[in-house]
């Protein structure tokens, strides 16, 4: 499925643009899109990943995170993505929500993601 991008990401950047990416994490999966050098609060990422159903599991964990030269990255903010819809339809393409440390609003990440059976 294509991590898509970001939407209204929250800042924090005082002087020069974000360098967003972002960490999707299902079970113990684990995958990282490329970095959006300069991406700011609207970035693209277009990075596509293959996740393998875990029976019962059915949500992602998304984080967005600031990448940082000199210091360590900062989380722009975190969500969770709901699996039921493209499980039972085949297919979704939305934007979630996303939530700073503090539970503030942090923006949107949008994704879009295909189901298939795996062929036997």
């Amino acid at each position: 499925f294509p991590v898509v991008g970001g939407k209204n990401l929250r800042n924090t950047e005082w002087l020069s643009r974000q360098d967003p990416y972002v960490i999707v994490e299902y079970g113990t999966q684990k995958h990282r899109t490329k970095t959006d050098t300069d991406g700011g609060k609207n970035p693209s990422f277009n990075d596509k990943f293959t996740l393998s159903l875990i029976e019962g599991l059915r949500e992602l964990h998304v984080q967005v995170w600031n990448s940082n030269t000199l210091a360590m990255d900062d989380l722009i903010g975190t969500g969770r993505v709901q699996l039921e819809k493209v499980i039972s339809s085949g297919y979704d393409d939305n934007a979630w929500p996303l939530s700073s440390r503090s539970g503030k609003h942090a923006g949107e990440l949008r994704l879009i993601m295909h189901f298939s059976q795996a062929v036997k």
